[in-house]
């Protein structure tokens, strides 16, 4: 491999190590099923957050037919993105099924939707999982998991249901499809939004991650061929937090081979 597609390729690895701290911040994910919904340190609380500097309980997030609704407990700061104190707050769900982030000391959160339901979210800045993390291993580049692909959009965007970390399906979108050669034999994926590819192969659940893996690959405006570089292949944050909500690979993009490129499931040391 060449110098440039080195650098290219160990920046990709870079950004994304960069990117994984606000994952590795996750420290709570707590689904709405009751009418008031306590968080804190204290036992006593629906949603127990065992920090140690926390206060006994920080507020609720209250759910009713008509509304959701965050309130602070007595004599504890909250504050918004704006850094303006919360006391009581309507939390609206935007269309990407979240809410607004509420901040206390150093934990942030927010309501998600996944599947339908609602979901308390939790952040803990100083999470020590952050330094306990080394980093995950790589399979050596290898240009056998290089393909010139042919890629096609669909007429209209197929929403599809698939498993999830959550143990619940969930509804993705899919705007295309990718085909390729490997070892004579035909294959093909199908494609997110912004060319998400989720992928799972015959490494998954022995050398990689057994949900699968994710990569990006850079689409054309209009149906044409596209570089499909398994090198990139990356761990979903389902590998490193329990606090996660990921997608599974279709059964469509289960290939019948070994992809021994990108990362690996053992952590570095």
């Amino acid at each position: 491999m060449d110098a440039a597609y080195m650098d290219a390729l160990n920046q990709n690895r870079e950004i994304r190590a960069e990117n994984r701290v606000k994952y590795l911040e996750l420290t709570g994910l707590f689904k709405l099923d009751s009418t008031s919904n306590t968080f804190g340190k204290a036992v006593s609380n629906e949603f127990v957050l065992p920090i140690e500097n926390l206060a006994e309980t920080i507020g609720s997030i209250d759910l009713s037919e008509e509304a959701l609704t965050f309130n602070a407990a007595k004599n504890i700061k909250i504050t918004n993105a704006q850094d303006e104190e919360i006391e009581t707050l309507p939390l609206e769900i935007d269309a990407n099924g979240n809410s607004v982030q509420l901040f206390h000391k150093q934990l942030k959160w927010q309501v998600i939707t996944r599947s339908g339901a609602l979901y308390l979210r939790v952040w803990d800045l100083k999470n020590p999982g952050i330094q306990a993390f080394k980093g995950f291993k790589n399979y050596d580049i290898n240009s056998d998991y290089i393909f010139e692909a042919n890629f096609n959009y669909f007429e209209t965007a197929r929403l599809e249901s698939v498993e999830s970390k959550l143990g619940i399906p969930d509804v993705t979108d899919f705007i295309g499809q990718l085909r390729f050669m490997y070892e004579g034999e035909p294959y093909s994926l199908d494609i997110g939004s912004e060319g998400f590819v989720m992928v799972g192969d015959l490494t998954s659940g022995e050398t990689t991650y057994g949900g699968g893996r994710y990569m990006y690959i850079d689409l054309p405006e209009t149906d044409g061929t596209v570089t499909l570089d398994f090198n990139y292949l990356f761990n979903p944050p389902c590998a490193y937090s329990e606090f996660t909500t990921c997608l599974f690979p279709p059964r469509q993009n289960q290939l019948a081979f070994s992809v021994k490129a990108g990362e690996l499931l053992e952590e570095a040391l």
